[in-house]
């Protein structure tokens, strides 16, 4: 028994992201507990309000087989979430046909950022101890893994983790489109839909810094953080690639909608008071992601729609498939083709 338990916590802590140490949690608990079904609830620490996600969720549906839940926004937690989650404390609740449901904190810096929920025929103490345990070493993995993904400054995604996160994206696309089990209207709304993946770059930055210096100019990328956090959905990844340059990456959404939500961004940053700097303005080269894209090729055609941007007029929002339809730029795999012969 030591020996599996050591082997657990090795498990546990041998993955290098958050999505991954998730799945070797609910895996380890259900290993050595025994669950009718588990759950990861985040709290997505959006500014002004409680949003809260189901993170992943593993559901017994027979006497030995489960079903994996997909990531999803919770509209209305039940009660016992959000008082663990306001708390800090371990909510208990037990129905009269023996089904306890168990929610425990998962906390970051002493702060609760999250919680596990447990449906079971009711825990022993032997369990709890083993439960609360596996809980504390997950608490403190994630705060490691948390700090080596998230810039230092801003406290987006850093670019480090890009890679990673939109190759999960770009696999749930296609694990979606294999199972082939949406009706009629969900099937016509995909397919009008796609994912996106925005570079954007504050316009004139360097002025900022040589004008007023990089405490300064620190300032300006904090705010346009906090405005990024506040203004696009929790489910949206939002990094910070670097100096004045982020890289967003959106869920399915038609063309008609992110173009009107990123113009809308870009007006509330022309409107923002920024310190020291009177007017401020940024600008975005966009690309759709399909599903069997590689990352570095959809980055690549946002960053020519983004130097188309900048090098005619700035503040302006331009999108890689037009500049290519309207021969403004060359297709990268054009350009690949030139390159090879």
């Amino acid at each position: 028994m030591q020996e599996e338990l050591l082997n657990s916590v090795i498990k546990i802590t041998k993955n290098r992201d958050i999505d991954s140490l998730e799945y070797s949690l609910i895996s380890t608990i259900q290993e050595f507990i025994g669950c009718d079904e588990i759950s990861v609830f985040k709290d997505l620490q959006v500014p002004g309000e409680l949003t809260v996600e189901l993170s992943l969720s593993l559901k017994l549906i027979g006497k030995s087989e489960f079903e994996w839940g997909e990531r999803t926004l919770i509209k209305n937690p039940p009660p016992e979430l959000l008082s663990c989650l306001q708390s800090a404390c371990i909510i208990t609740v037990q129905s009269n046909d023996g089904v306890e449901r168990r929610w425990v904190p998962i906390n970051l810096h002493d702060k609760p950022v999250g919680a596990i929920a447990i449906v079971s025929k009711g825990l022993k103490s032997s369990d709890q101890v083993l439960l609360n345990a596996f809980c504390r070493i997950f608490e403190n993995y994630l705060t490691i893994l948390n700090e080596n993904e998230r810039d230092k400054l801003t406290g987006l995604l850093n670019r480090q983790t890009f890679e990673s996160k939109l190759k999960q994206l770009i696999e749930k696309q296609v694990l979606k489109q294999h199972r082939g089990v949406w009706n009629e209207d969900n099937r016509k709304k995909h397919q009008a839909a796609c994912s996106w993946l925005a570079i954007m770059d504050i316009d004139h930055f360097k002025r900022v810094n040589d004008t007023y210096g990089h405490v300064c100019g620190d300032e300006v990328l904090l705010l346009l953080a906090q405005k990024m956090k506040q203004y696009f959905r929790a489910t949206d990844l939002l990094f910070r690639f670097g100096g004045e340059e982020f890289v967003l990456v959106f869920e399915p959404t038609s063309y008609e909608a992110i173009k009107a939500k990123m113009e809308g961004f870009m007006e509330l940053i022309r409107t923002t008071h920024f310190p020291f700097v009177k007017a401020l303005t940024v600008s975005v080269g966009m690309s759709p992601i399909s599903p069997y894209d590689f990352p570095i090729t959809v980055l690549e055609n946002a960053d020519k729609a983004l130097y188309y941007a900048k090098d005619h007029g700035r503040d302006q929002l331009r999108f890689y498939d037009e500049l290519v339809a309207e021969d403004l730029i060359q297709s990268n795999q054009e350009q690949s083709d030139i390159d090879l012969f």
